[in-house]
């Protein structure tokens, strides 16, 4: 009805009015109207896009804050597992490290029992191996004292004797003479 009315305004001037300006005011008439059109319509789409955008926003939180919520559920749960193996594996660790302890202790106890009986074999040996020697040393001295005193005596004997002919040769040399 605007429209109408308008046109009328239009043909009421265009009586009094050239054609000239009648066709520019009807062209700054279809102009106005484009324009207030086009703003209406501009006014429409911002505030669609602006309504869009703002639900956008809101979606996009709601996702961001759904996804955080569950990568701190799927972070809490690996790490309760991740705690979960690394305490079996630390029990067992330390099941093994015990048995090889015990095991590293039995050995031991048998090596040392082993090296203890070797060393009181091999002391048994050389105490008898040393009386063994301390007897032939011992029967070698009394044979050679027994050697020495017989050629000490042999020897005595014999200066002796050698002694008395020299005494008589000695004498007999006197004597001759």
């Amino acid at each position: 009805m605007e429209e109408i009315k308008k046109s009328e305004d239009y043909m009421n001037m265009s009586l009094s009015v050239s054609p000239e300006k009648y066709f520019d005011s009807r062209f700054d008439g279809q102009e106005k109207l484009f324009i207030e059109k086009f703003n209406g319509q501009k006014a429409q789409f911002d505030e669609r896009f602006n309504s869009l955008e703002t639900k956008f926003d809101v979606r996009i939180d709601n996702l961001e804050a759904q996804l955080n919520s569950r990568i701190d559920s799927v972070e809490a749960q690996l790490n309760s597992r991740i705690d979960s193996v690394e305490a079996q594996l630390n029990s067992r660790i330390d099941n093994l490290e015990a048995k090889l302890n015990n095991r590293i202790d039995n050995l031991e106890a048998q090596l040392n029992g082993r090296i203890d009986g070797l060393e009181a074999k091999l002391n048994n040996r050389i105490d008898n191996l040393e009386a063994q020697l301390n007897g032939r040393i011992d029967g070698l001295e009394s044979k050679l004292e027994a050697k020495i005193d017989a050629l000490y005596k042999m020897m005595t004997f014999g200066f002796g004797i050698i002694m008395a002919v020299l005494a008589v040769l000695v004498a007999l040399h006197f004597l001759g003479r």
